[in-house]
């Protein structure tokens, strides 16, 4: 019954092994899994944003080299005269706008900076330029590509001027990019809901308008973010001045000392990422949950296998421990036979001698007194053939099992006592040495009662085989220990070979004639004090004898 006493706590080792032994890895495969997907898809979604900002930069770049080739291009086609008359001036332009569509005028510049043509919205010509810093620096360049700025015009504009070597002095031709298409081609850029595009210049100043905050030729707030180096994948993230986490990435041009920049919403950026994240943590919670599942449903189907396998082990032990006992019964039958005979033999005597006084009662001369002695004889053998059926039912009968304190010294003379018929019955001299007033031990007594007696009934077998019915000896003594109690059963019979000495506990192992044993006797002894947590200790010699010695827990 231990199994059933132990369920819960095998179930739970069960129930522990079936679902940490899959789920730990299987866990650690999806968790180890998580990090690198997540790992390659921050990484793609970082490094999507920052070729966005290279690709973008550089059509920016190519925009701008262009506008100025196209500049080169007219001056190296039409001298300063030329482009000096308006007609002609006029004509070019249309030319320009025709090829490109980019600008939205054309002037031209001699050395000193004044605006001597123009073509366009505007009345510009006249106009000294000579201490503006784009005149300035595209006389010292070459050429120049100015930041937003508003000018004369009073409104935001860029413009593109380089610088023609003329016959006799140098001259500036300049055009105004076109404010709405170079704007259209910077912001152009959406990446989902709150993606954009835009340029600032080395001061933070935007060049280009954004869809999201802030105004043109505003500084940026954020501007020290986008020059603090690139991240591992070219791309960061940056806590911006209004508490939204972006994601950034930002390009240097070369036309123009601006830098291109690509924002996003952290949120929206890794939108995809946390949707990864919730599948996996949905695929952990269903998985674990179904390997929980699964583990208590097949816990509990072992657990009741289990615990039917002991009902069955337990039902069969009981049955060969009562088949052992049904055995030790047969052994003793004969001296059954004869105790319970020698009170009915008495009986019987009793019963001639009441009838003689019977007749002499009615003769009136009988003794009343001698009939109440014999009916007290008949009284007192009636008894001892009760005690004697009373033993051998108890001993047969299928009873459960219950450790308790046993003194051995009264228990194992009943023992004794019930041997003894057949002990005299074979001739055989039953000596025992048990102190009156013993130590206890623990264990059940049915159970002890059937392992002394096969060994008892074993004894008297060898005895009966070597001496017959004459010179037989089997002695039942009790040996006090320091913490054991050790019962002996020694007998003067034929002993035992070494290889039978190897082989006498093991299960229909006998070596009686066939039909006289059935080798459950001493396997079944063997497992009730095993159970009892003592053992069993034989030595034995050919024809010499054996001794059974059954060591047991003293009773604290």
């Amino acid at each position: 019954m231990a199994i059933r006493a132990d369920d819960r706590k095998i179930g739970r080792f069960i129930l522990g092994n079936m679902t940490l032994v899959p789920l730990v890895p299987f866990l650690v495969l999806l968790v180890v899994g998580a990090i690198l997907f997540a790992g390659a898809m921050e990484k793609n979604i970082m490094g999507r944003i920052s070729q966005t900002a290279r690709d973008h930069g550089a059509m920016v770049d190519t925009y701008l080299k262009e506008r100025r080739a196209d500049l080169e291009l007219l001056a190296t086609l039409s001298s300063f005269e030329a482009l000096s008359e308006p007609a002609h001036l006029e004509k070019a332009f249309g030319n320009l706008k025709a090829s490109s569509g980019a600008f939205m005028d054309l002037g031209v510049f001699d050395e000193t900076g004044v605006h001597v043509a123009y073509t366009g919205p505007y009345r510009l010509e006249g106009i000294d330029y000579q201490e503006e810093f784009w005149f300035r620096k595209t006389m010292a360049d070459g050429s120049w590509v100015s930041d937003v700025f508003s000018g004369f015009r009073k409104t935001p504009h860029v413009v593109v001027a380089v610088r023609v070597e003329g016959a006799r002095h140098p001259w500036v031709l300049r055009a105004t990019i076109d404010t709405d298409r170079f704007q259209s081609l910077v912001g152009g850029v959406r990446i989902g809901e709150t993606g954009e595009a835009f340029l600032v210049n080395d001061d933070g100043v935007y060049q280009s308008q954004r869809s999201s905050r802030g105004r043109l030729m505003e500084k940026d707030p954020d501007h020290a973010s986008y020059t603090t180096g690139d991240g591992p994948w070219g791309a960061r993230v940056i806590a911006s001045r209004d508490g939204v986490a972006r994601v950034v990435a930002s390009v240097g041009l070369t036309e123009k000392p601006w830098r291109l920049v690509v924002v996003q919403d952290k949120g929206e950026a890794f939108e995809s990422l946390l949707r990864i994240y919730l599948v996996i943590f949905g695929v952990m919670v269903g998985g674990g949950g179904g390997l929980l599942a699964v583990g208590v449903a097949l816990t509990a189907r072992i657990v009741g296998r289990l615990r039917r396998s002991d009902d069955q082990a337990v039902h069969l032990e009981e049955q060969l421990y009562r088949a052992a006992r049904l055995a030790e019964l047969g052994e003793m039958a004969a001296g059954f036979a004869h105790e319970i005979n020698n009170p009915l033999q008495v009986m019987q005597s009793e019963l001639a001698y009441m009838g003689e006084i019977m007749g002499d009662v009615e003769k009136g001369r009988g003794n009343l007194g001698e009939l109440r002695e014999s009916l007290g004889q008949l009284k007192l053998q009636i008894g001892r053939c009760s005690d004697i059926t009373r033993s051998v039912l108890n001993f047969g009968r299928k009873s459960a099992s219950k450790d308790r304190a046993v003194p051995i010294g009264d228990f194992l003379m009943d023992v004794v006592k019930m041997v003894r018929s057949r002990a005299e019955v074979g001739g055989v001299l039953l000596q025992t040495e048990i102190p009156e007033k013993g130590a206890e031990v623990w264990g059940d007594p049915s159970r002890l009662q059937q392992v002394f007696l096969n060994l008892i009934n074993n004894a008297l077998d060898a005895v009966a085989s070597r001496h017959g019915s004459c010179g037989g000896m089997v002695r039942v003594s009790v040996c006090d220990a320091s913490e054991n109690l050790c019962i002996a059963v020694e007998d003067n019979g034929e002993g035992m070979t070494e290889g039978t000495l190897a082989k006498i506990f093991s299960p229909f192992f006998t070596s009686k004639p066939p039909g006289s044993g059935t080798g459950l006797g001493l396997s079944v002894c063997h497992g009730i004090v095993e159970s009892m947590g003592g053992h069993i200790d034989v030595t034995s010699t050919a024809g010499a004898g054996s001794v059974f010695t059954v060591s047991l827990p003293r009773c604290s």
